[in-house]
């Protein structure tokens, strides 16, 4: 009895507690419609916020690469400076200076051949040509003409053998139509795929005729897209991009529209009605302006009135900085190689110089130390009938020294040299090839030819740094 008389009660209750005007049916609509509404004001159906889904991730993002649309990278490196930029400027500051060779195989003078033979044929430059356009299309290679059978294993080449190199991108070499007079081939081989042929503008190349070179590496899911080379480095700056062109293009606009004149004709709305009229107002503010650019004044009837006025363009500076930050950040390249703006604040700028030349010691410097290594010693195949096994090579430092510092540093050496040779540590050939390494001395002397025994010196109190010692650097 009394269970049922509290089932009662409580249907009373919920009963009072409905609005008037609601019947009992309409209230599963009203809480889905409630629900909808504080889902919509940033909570899910468990109480967790939207910032937490993975929704904004899934909208902004694109689905598709650019690495495999060649006419788009082709016609953006031409038409836009800061792809050129991105291409080149590192690969240009990881071979500044050349580089310097060095093997135990090799003596100094045939060093000296080999240098000047890499130099006089440019073979730095068409390495460093092949290094854009990997990082343009995320794959390039350098293409080995040594007048042998193409579409065969190179050999190893003999003394006076031709020899000339040749920088390509990855779409020349590929099988595909843009190669192949009359439509696709059936074969779609990959530079990992085991497979040993190329195809060069409708020849047959065999691969150890092409140094290969790949950009970035894709994760395992997107590689295949790939067809086994790499991503192309404007990949990941799309979106900084689009906000300097769309910022760029909404300052170009606004420019035509920075002053506007406003003219206040009497009778105006009833002239227009009539086509006489409409021409005879128009060649009216035509000599108006006519007279205000000739003359700087403006005679106006005097019901009439002008007004001029002027669009602000406050904010867009701060929206261009950051937009600029935004691309040296994807770019991982400091403000100044971008757009020649220094640093502001407490930041002096060497931090960023810093972790630039780092990406260009693990990006550039990385990979194309092998490339270089295997053409000097197809060169020295082809010099001197020998391929040195202990052959390197040696980058010039990517900070530059100051003049004062320069010789701040030739001093030490100098110092640090004579002291161990005054001491007996040095013999006098082995001090005199020190200097000449070290660029402290530019000339072959007696005692480095062995034509002459060096008298020993008594120790200095202190070393001085001659003033004339300026040696010349052998690099290419």
């Amino acid at each position: 009895m009394s269970s049922r008389r509290s089932r009662r009660n409580k249907h009373k209750q919920v009963k009072n507690d409905i609005p008037n005007g609601v019947s009992a049916n309409d209230l599963p609509q009203i809480n889905n419609t409630l629900s909808s509404f504080v889902s919509g004001l940033g909570y899910d159906n468990f109480g967790g916020s939207q910032l937490s889904q993975t929704d904004t991730q899934f909208k902004n993002l694109r689905y598709y690469m650019i690495s495999n649309m060649r006419q788009l990278l082709s016609q953006m490196y031409v038409e836009h400076g800061l792809i050129q930029t991105l291409c080149d400027q590192p690969v240009d500051d990881a071979f500044r200076g050349g580089v310097k060779v060095d093997s135990d195989q090799l003596d100094e003078d045939e060093i000296e051949q080999l240098l000047e033979s890499v130099e006089s044929e440019g073979i730095i430059q068409i390495v460093a040509q092949a290094f854009k356009w990997n990082r343009l299309y995320g794959g390039a290679g350098v293409l080995i003409i040594s007048g042998k059978n193409h579409e065969k294993e190179l050999t190893e080449l003999s003394e006076g053998n031709k020899l000339e190199f040749r920088a390509v991108d990855m779409w020349e070499l590929f099988y595909n139509k843009q190669n192949v007079a009359g439509g696709y081939q059936n074969i779609t081989p990959l530079p990992d795929s085991g497979e040993t042929e190329f195809n060069y503008y409708g020849n047959r190349i065999h691969s150890s005729h092409v140094l290969i070179l790949k950009g970035k590496e894709a994760p395992s899911f997107l590689k295949p897209r790939l067809r086994g080379w790499g991503m192309a480095e404007p990949e990941r700056v799309v979106r900084s991009l689009n906000q300097y062109f769309k910022n760029n293009e909404v300052i170009f606009e606004l420019l035509d529209e920075a002053k506007i004149d406003v003219y206040k004709i009497s009778g105006f709305s009833s002239s227009m009605a009539s086509d006489e009229a409409t021409n005879q107002i128009k060649k009216r503010i035509q000599l108006s302006n006519e007279t205000k650019n000739i003359l700087g004044a403006l005679v106006m009837d005097t019901e009439d009135e002008y007004i001029q006025k002027q669009m602000s363009f406050s904010g867009l500076g701060e929206m261009l900085t950051q937009i600029r930050m935004s691309i040296a950040n994807d770019f991982h390249m400091p403000l100044t190689k971008l757009f020649g703006v220094s640093s502001s604040g407490f930041n002096s700028g060497e931090d960023d110089i810093e972790n630039y030349n780092s990406m260009i010691d693990g990006e550039v410097r990385a990979k194309a130390k092998p490339i270089i290594i295997n053409i000097l010693k197809l060169k020295c195949q082809t010099l001197f009938g020998i391929s040195p096994d202990d052959l390197t090579i040696e980058f010039e430092p990517l900070r530059v020294l100051s003049a004062d510092q320069e010789e701040t540093v030739k001093g030490q050496k100098y110092n640090r040299y004579s002291g161990m040779y005054a001491q007996g540590i040095l013999t006098d050939k082995e001090y005199s090839e020190l200097l000449k390494k070290h660029e402290l001395l530019d000339m072959e002397t007696e005692v480095i030819a062995g034509t002459r025994e060096a008298e020993i010196p008594e120790a200095p109190a202190s070393f001085d740094v001659p003033t004339n010692i300026i040696s010349k650097q052998k690099t290419i």
